[in-house]
């Protein structure tokens, strides 16, 4: 028992010597002098966190230049993405694109900014900064050449522009001497609008621009010749304003009362304003109206149509040619859908046009007989589009159905045409889809 209390003390002894001993060693040795480890990437510990801080700072500094931040492009046309990185030497470059989706970035093309670009051109050579003042002493580094910057080029697939708008970003891994970088934002634009299906054989939309003057932004056909059918009014109602009697009266005669599908129901003998008939032509398509308007303007519908025929040619209308003045199928009567819709936006330019657009009925009196004629639209689209401003119906055998009407959206005016479509509804859905489609264009920023 005395051996075992002997035993305990001697234990108690020695625990008491070396805290002893522990006290004394932090009381001499600095806790600065103890090494700490980072965690690095992979997990593993041994790095100094000093070390990993003081690599990261000794690094050059990445520079992504002359890095266009938005592209507008047609689905169908090259895009390539293109930036100067600095410093280059055979580094890695990424374009990735943006996912909203789970908000991250996925790198689509790898490419090397390579001290020779790949049209074997020099680099863009770096700028060097002069000095404040000549007698300022340049450092080593300042008297030293930086590194060119290098042009870098990618192809963007085609698969990877499916979506209307989309966001990308070049990004440059680091390097053992060269931090990394990215770009800013790139937007991609690209006008990868669907066809609409339409029952028209051919169909196309204009945009008229601030000089009156347009371009093509939709063709299915547009350059088939085609019957037009009774939108040939326009081009009638074009020469009786141009001709300065619209103020004037026009007496009916027998050739134009005997016109077929003579909807103005106009008695021979009877004398009407030329303003009226010319909303009897645009409002419900009268026939005889328009062949009593070309006898009035031209002397006879003969020398009527060859004023339109020169009048066409004047125009740059070289597919379209008239011979008659209402409109009825006719050898060697046709149009094209694209200069239907150039004469269309020719039309538009005459405020007494757009006014017979813009009304759905009115009546009109004989200022001979008195006779009363009250008449509709034939314009049915008025009531499904909020912003239409009006246009002109065509039906016939050959031509279809047919219709020219003038829009505006998002501040630019437009011109749809349809000719060949079905019987029914289908010439009204067909524009109808024109005019999404148009909604769809506008929100590219086309």
């Amino acid at each position: 028992m005395k051996d075992l209390i002997r035993q305990n003390s001697v234990i108690k002894g020695a625990a008491s010597a070396l805290l002893a001993l522990a006290l004394v060693m932090t009381s001499v040795i600095p806790m600065a002098a103890f090494d700490t480890y980072a965690v690095t990437e992979t997990g593993q510990t041994g790095t100094k966190a000093a070390d990993v801080q003081a690599a990261a700072e000794s690094k050059t500094a990445t520079v992504i230049s002359n890095c266009p931040v938005s592209y507008n492009k047609s689905l169908s046309d090259t895009l390539e993405i293109t930036a100067d990185v600095q410093p280059a030497g055979g580094r890695e470059v990424q374009l990735q694109r943006y996912s909203s989706t789970d908000d991250t970035w996925t790198t689509i093309v790898v490419s090397h900014a390579d001290q020779e670009n790949a049209d074997g051109t020099a680099p863009v050579e770096a700028a060097v900064s002069e000095p404040a003042k000549e007698n300022e002493v340049k450092t080593e580094a300042a008297n030293e050449k930086e590194t060119p910057a290098v042009n870098v080029r990618f192809a963007v697939p085609g698969e990877e522009r499916a979506k209307t708008n989309s966001l990308w970003r070049i990004y440059v891994p680091a390097t053992d001497d060269a931090a990394e970088a990215y770009s800013e934002n790139i937007k991609v634009t690209t006008q990868n609008l669907e066809s609409p299906e339409l029952s028209a054989r051919t169909a196309c939309i204009y945009r008229i621009d601030d000089k009156g003057e347009g371009s093509l932004i939709f063709s299915k056909n547009a350059d088939m010749q085609h019957a037009q059918a009774s939108t040939t009014k326009l081009m009638t109602a074009v020469l009786l304003l141009e001709s300065g009697l619209i103020d004037s009266t026009a007496t009916i005669s027998k050739y134009a009362a005997r016109t077929p599908y003579a909807s103005g129901r106009l008695a021979a003998g009877d004398v009407y304003s030329n303003r009226d008939l010319l909303y009897a032509m645009l409002v419900p398509s009268s026939n005889d109206a328009a062949t009593a308007v070309a006898e009035r303007v031209g002397g006879s519908e003969a020398g009527f149509v060859n004023m339109m025929n020169a009048k066409a040619q004047e125009m740059g209308l070289t597919n379209t040619h008239f011979r008659n003045a209402h409109g009825l199928d006719a050898d060697g009567h046709y149009t094209t859908a694209y200069e239907l819709a150039r004469l269309t936006a020719y039309a538009y330019t005459f405020p007494e046009i757009r006014d017979c657009w813009a009304t759905r009925y009115k009546t009109i009196k004989s200022l001979k007989r008195g006779r009363r004629w009250t008449f509709w639209s034939t314009n049915a689209i008025f009531g499904y589009i909020s912003n239409f401003l009006g246009g002109k119906t065509g039906t016939e055998g050959n031509a279809g159905c047919c219709f020219a009407g003038v829009y505006t959206y998002g501040g630019s005016t437009y011109v749809t045409v349809v000719l060949g479509s079905g019987y029914g509804f289908s010439r009204w859905s067909d524009t109808k889809k024109l005019h999404r489609y148009i909604q769809d264009h506008a929100s590219t920023g086309y």
